[in-house]
């Protein structure tokens, strides 16, 4: 019995933490709020320092 509460318990578990990594979002290439030079043209390196930014956020 201990073993179905444990076994269901970390199905639960891992599905929550799934979850909530599939819910944060990435920032794609049309997002102007990537733009953080303000120049109207999101690089690539732009890109990727607006998700690290909000992933830390």
């Amino acid at each position: 019995m201990k073993r179905y509460l444990l076994s269901g318990l970390t199905i639960v578990l891992s599905t929550l933490a799934i979850a909530s990594a599939a819910n944060a979002g990435q920032t794609n290439l049309n997002d102007p709020a990537a733009d953080l030079n303000g120049d109207g043209v999101v690089t690539i390196g732009e890109l990727v320092m607006h998700n690290r930014d909000q992933r830390q956020s």
